[in-house]
């Protein structure tokens, strides 16, 4: 998928840490890059203002808080109700909704922050589900999804803006449709994302020429697929969750939003264009419109470790409490401890290997490593994830030292 299905949690930082820090680490060199992927900028300030974009509100293991949004926005998404975004639901598994906001119709990322909103809560489509790759099972990159939403509830009405209706009817082969993004170009360097609203024009296919162009499992009920071979338009890291439209006399209807590409059959972003493929959202409009949808279990605050930081003592994870308000209550709680590595102003988590229960017993491995635990909650209306604040593991011997 061309963005991270657990956004805040390990597995997105294993596999797609690498790729940020080179870009926005990389020295300012001038790098030819597209839009998308030859996507064109959108010039028309009138255009697309039901455009979303999802961003850490204060900052992530991958940026730092003081980042501006360019860095910090992830996913993208569309604005559909005054009180609601439509966007990937991979984009929110596993992840803290209390860390997000939503910027509506920013066009230029390092100059705009458009109309900002808190996350109010997370709703997921039942029967969201990753499909690993037959190729191989083990590579987050090339996976698929299947029903790849979610509704993002506001903490404010957005009044300013006008939503994008719903299709009521998916769109058909041959189809013409658009896609608005802020993804990545697909190079390093300074220009790594579109920091300026992009679009490209694609035509949608059929579902058997879609699948023969990718190992992984296209779903037929929930996934519908368009390309362009003229100009080249293709998707990248941080394009998923950005809306798919169709135009008709009377103006612009949603009828997607991007979950995965040519990243599912090996292909990087800038190669040979393939089918982007997106979630076909008129099937689910009555669900995205319903009135009082259930919602994942929201952290009230971050769960935090208990005990004396020291190889050989026992440490417990605490679990956040949750907010009734603005999610529902978990029916599954799961625990994992990382040690956290910093790259610069990056804190990279990387997950010991069985640690999952809710203590942990440090040995002389750990010494002077940052630890953290991560608490995953989730209900039928998804999984969020919260993350305690590090702490260092002393030795025994520097805790002996320390005492006399």
């Amino acid at each position: 998928m061309r963005s991270a299905r657990t956004v805040g949690g390990v597995r997105y930082i294993r596999h797609c840490v690498l790729a940020a820090m080179a870009a926005i680490l990389a020295p300012a060199v001038a790098v030819p890059a597209h839009a998308m992927t030859n996507g064109q900028p959108v010039d028309d300030p009138t255009a697309a203002p039901w455009v979303a974009t999802l961003a850490f509100a204060n900052g992530s293991a991958l940026v730092p808080d003081t980042a501006p949004l360019l860095q910090r926005a992830t996913c993208g998404g569309a604005l559909i109700t005054p009180t609601r975004v439509l966007t990937a639901a991979h984009c929110l598994d596993r992840v803290d909704p209390s860390g997000l906001e939503v910027h509506i119709n920013a066009r230029v990322l390092s100059e705009e922050r458009g109309v900002v909103r808190r996350v109010a809560g997370v709703s997921v489509l039942p029967g969201y589900e990753v499909l690993p790759s037959p190729v191989d099972p083990t590579d987050a990159n090339l996976a698929s999804a299947r029903n790849d939403l979610a509704i993002v509830v506001l903490d404010r009405a957005v009044t300013s803006v006008p939503p994008i209706p719903v299709a009521a009817v998916a769109p058909q082969p041959g189809a013409s449709v658009s896609l608005f993004s802020h993804g990545s170009t697909g190079s390093s360097g300074p220009d790594f994302r579109n920091d300026v609203l992009h679009r490209g024009d694609l035509t949608v296919i059929d579902h058997a020429t879609c699948q023969a162009q990718t190992p992984a499992t296209v779903d037929a009920e929930s996934v519908t697929c368009a390309e362009d071979y003229q100009t080249g338009v293709n998707v990248c890291y941080q394009d998923s969750g950005s809306p798919i439209v169709q135009y008709h006399d009377d103006g612009p209807v949603l009828v997607g939003v991007m979950s995965f590409g040519g990243e599912t059959a090996g292909k990087p972003c800038a190669d040979t264009p393939q089918p982007v493929a997106f979630a076909t959202v008129p099937r689910f409009r009555a669900w995205a419109h319903q009135p009082t949808p259930a919602l994942e279990p929201y952290p009230a605050r971050q769960p935090r470790i208990a005990g004396i930081a020291q190889v050989g003592k026992r440490l417990r994870c605490v679990a956040p409490t949750w907010d009734i308000w603005r999610g529902g209550m978990p029916d599954h709680i799961s625990y994992g401890w990382a040690t956290v590595t910093r790259v610069g102003p990056f804190a990279i988590p990387t997950p010991i290997e069985g640690a999952d229960e809710p203590t942990f017993v440090p040995t002389a491995a750990h010494a002077t490593s940052a630890l953290t635990c991560q608490v995953t909650a989730a209900n039928r209306a998804g999984a969020s994830q919260a993350q305690a604040p590090p702490v260092t593991v002393a030795s025994e011997i520097a805790a002996e030292s320390y005492a006399r």
